[in-house]
């Protein structure tokens, strides 16, 4: 058995959050056809020839790719996880292409659970966070979920606006090709690109009642909105703005899920609704940095139970956190049973 690796380090522009999906307009607009004129499964092989060229051309995704699978697979030597890497991407790939096939009848089919208490936290007067990660397919579960809840309005019981928290910056070639098969987003939109506005933007739609969906696992300012946590056997940081936003508002944390269950198959998931009290002063970094934890042993937990979803093609660990063996934060079998059990908030 190859020794550890060296370690992938984290620069900080490498962290940035950029918004921009990969292939472009002219990618896009390529898969669109595939799928249309040759259905779900052609579209599926002809990714492979896109999946095998950037598993060769990209060489800071490939490595990153790598340096994930000998954290989820430390026992194994590095040639095994670099032959993994292709299929990773071809599965990526899938997910993109999914959001090109959901609109198309029976080509994508999901199933859900725990969406019903979601609604109950979406109705929460101080408002909820959505929280998910890049683990799956974001923007598929949002549009499934935002959809979901427009279902659930009667007369006498609205739905309270639904946000998607986002850098909207993809390409517009892109954004097009999505709207001519996804339709109009279902959803208002805060835009990540200045981070101090987003923020506030947030702030005034928690105090509203509304509900923030967020990611949880990039951030689009600097390191110090960040804390550096247990993650996959090393140490890697992730964002305080949700936990900050739901302390300071009231608001609810739904973590989130929506990741691949088979061909052509997704599973959405929705946990429990966590609140967070972080506190007198003097204990809130404490337990500002003990939610954060609790939420990178969720987001690993479910890592750990769909290892092929982890989208972050960049080096996410903190500098010298080289692949050691891990035991799971939370088992994979109790994600398959349910909501897994996590340390409560102090």
């Amino acid at each position: 058995m190859e020794s550890s690796p060296p370690p992938a380090v984290a620069s900080e522009p490498d962290r940035q959050w950029r918004g921009r999906s990969h292939g472009g307009g002219f990618g896009t607009a390529l898969v669109r056809q595939v799928a249309r004129w040759g259905g779900r499964d052609l579209c599926y092989v002809f990714l492979l020839f896109p999946a095998l060229w950037f598993s060769v051309a990209d060489r800071r995704a490939r490595s990153a790719v790598i340096d994930y699978w000998r954290r989820m697979r430390p026992e194994q030597p590095r040639w095994r996880a670099a032959l993994r890497v292709p299929f990773h991407f071809w599965r990526f790939a899938c997910g993109l292409a999914d959001r090109l096939l959901a609109s198309v009848p029976r080509a994508v089919i999901r199933t859900t659970d725990g969406f019903e208490q979601m609604i109950e936290a979406m109705r929460h007067p101080r408002g909820c966070i959505i929280l998910s990660a890049h683990v799956g397919s974001f923007e598929l579960s949002a549009r499934w979920m935002a959809r979901f809840g427009s279902a659930q309005a009667t007369a006498s019981a609205a739905m309270p606006r639904f946000n998607l928290v986002m850098m909207d910056a993809e390409d517009p070639r892109v954004q097009a090709e999505l709207a001519k098969t996804m339709g109009d987003r279902p959803y208002a939109v805060i835009d990540l690109r200045d981070p101090t506005t987003a923020a506030l933007a947030v702030a005034s739609a928690l105090n509203r009642g509304e509900t923030c969906c967020m990611l949880g696992d990039r951030t689009a300012g600097d390191a110090s909105a960040t804390v550096a946590v247990p993650f996959l056997g090393g140490i890697a940081r992730f964002p305080t703005g949700p936990f900050i936003a739901a302390a300071a508002t009231g608001a609810v944390i739904v973590p989130a899920f929506c990741c691949r269950a088979g061909w052509a198959r997704w599973h959405c998931q929705a946990d429990a609704p966590w609140t967070i009290d972080l506190g007198p002063r003097s204990q809130r970094r404490e337990r500002l940095r003990h939610e954060v934890a609790r939420w990178a042993a969720r987001v690993e937990a479910q890592v750990r139970a769909h290892p092929w979803d982890w989208n972050n093609y960049f080096p996410f660990w903190e500098a010298g956190q080289a692949a050691t063996p891990a035991e799971p934060a939370v088992s994979p079998a109790a994600i398959r049973d349910g909501s897994p059990p996590l340390p409560p908030s102090r």
